[in-house]
């Protein structure tokens, strides 16, 4: 019996630059392999989807059983979508992709701060909230 738990989840992030994804991936713990174009279900490799990236657990190498997609929308803005199997995940495809917004936006949030001349000195990680304590340079 097959655990594929589909899920195909879009974040508010349009237009994502990949280096702000890449270092928020890196915030939670894996990095993305551009060369992997599929996911498969984790206990069965019947159920195959397509991605532009799979991610890998940092720390091990680990390939994992969730990719992404950049979609251009409408709006001719692109957008991105998570696809996979989460069942040996800590997360939910939608928990996933709300961590993941949270981290972008914090990457993107420090990157103004220290073009603005702050020092960032402390980050603090609450469940939905990361807090930055910085100094501006004199």
């Amino acid at each position: 019996m097959s655990n594929w738990l589909r899920a195909r989840v879009s974040t508010e992030i349009k237009n994502p630059r990949r280096d702000l994804f890449e270092k928020a991936l890196d915030d939670m713990g894996y990095r993305p392999d551009y060369n992997e174009k599929v996911v498969h279900g984790a206990y069965s490799f019947e159920s195959t989807e397509n991605v532009d990236c799979v991610l890998r657990d940092k720390d091990s190498g680990d390939l994992m059983t969730v990719g992404f997609s950049f979609h251009e929308n409408k709006d001719r803005e692109i957008v991105l979508s998570v696809s996979g199997d989460f069942f040996n995940m800590q997360f939910s495809g939608e928990q996933f992709m709300k961590k993941l917004g949270m981290y972008y936006n914090h990457e993107k949030s420090r990157e103004w701060l220290e073009e603005q001349g702050y020092t960032i000195e402390e980050v603090e990680e609450k469940e939905h909230e990361i807090i930055m304590v910085g100094r501006l340079a004199a």
